[in-house]
């Protein structure tokens, strides 16, 4: 068995290292009291693809990012979300942008399939097809209402019948796109940190190169 990453583990990696650069280059920001009222839930920090294809595949690996959600239905505002302690069938996950989204936990049972909520957040096949079994196709994405907390429903997502294969060569394409994207925009930013890293020890050196002068002066002069 090859040790090789995946283009997975690569993304992830990519991402993380393309943030980190992003967040050196400008001055850091104090929490915010709402913040700090958060659970310890980690936000996600890659793309909806990635973290579609990992609930599908691999739902364990995102037990730091995810939470118990809360669904409610209003006449006023829509279908309103928010992250809970209790048990829910459905799980939630905070994108980079403070949006959040939604999917059903692997131990769900059948009966959510015919409830209300979960026909407004999923397009899905017709009533007689969902016995087959259904999976997740495309996640719903709830807009941000108040950060890290309440969230109100956007667009519906969409689960397909378990037999019907995915388009898979087309989404390692769009992964690799996006992997090789990511090098260059990362190798451009470690190129201009080390173009202005170089310069700053340049100015340094010429610094230290006067002091030096200056020092030898004042001791001539001490001396004469």
């Amino acid at each position: 068995m090859t040790n090789d990453p995946t283009p997975f583990d690569r993304l992830i990696r990519l991402e993380k290292l393309v943030a980190d650069l992003q967040l050196r280059a400008g001055p850091p920001q104090p929490p915010s009291p709402i913040e700090l009222s958060k659970t310890e839930r980690h936000q996600w920090p890659a793309d909806e693809l990635l973290l579609t294809r990992l609930i599908r595949r691999s739902p364990d690996a995102l037990k730091a990012y995810e939470a118990p959600a809360e669904l409610t239905q209003t006449d006023s505002q829509g279908v309103l979300l928010k992250a809970i302690s209790g048990p829910s069938p459905f799980r939630l996950c905070e994108l980079p942008n403070g949006d959040a989204v939604v999917w059903l936990d692997p131990e769900h049972e059948r009966w959510i399939y015919d409830t209300a909520i979960f026909l407004c957040l999923f397009k899905v096949p017709s009533i007689s097809d969902k016995g087959r079994g259904l999976i997740l196709q495309t996640l719903p994405r709830f807009v941000r209402k108040v950060q890290g907390l309440e969230w109100t429903l956007e667009h519906p997502g969409e689960m397909l019948l378990k037999d019907r294969p995915f388009a898979e060569q087309a989404e390692q394409a769009e992964l690799e796109l996006r992997i090789q994207k990511l090098e260059q925009s990362f190798a451009r930013m470690r190129g201009s940190q080390d173009a202005e890293l170089a310069a700053l020890r340049s100015k340094v050196q010429i610094l230290q190169d006067q002091l030096d002068r200056l020092l030898r002066l004042q001791d001539h002069n001490l001396g004469s």
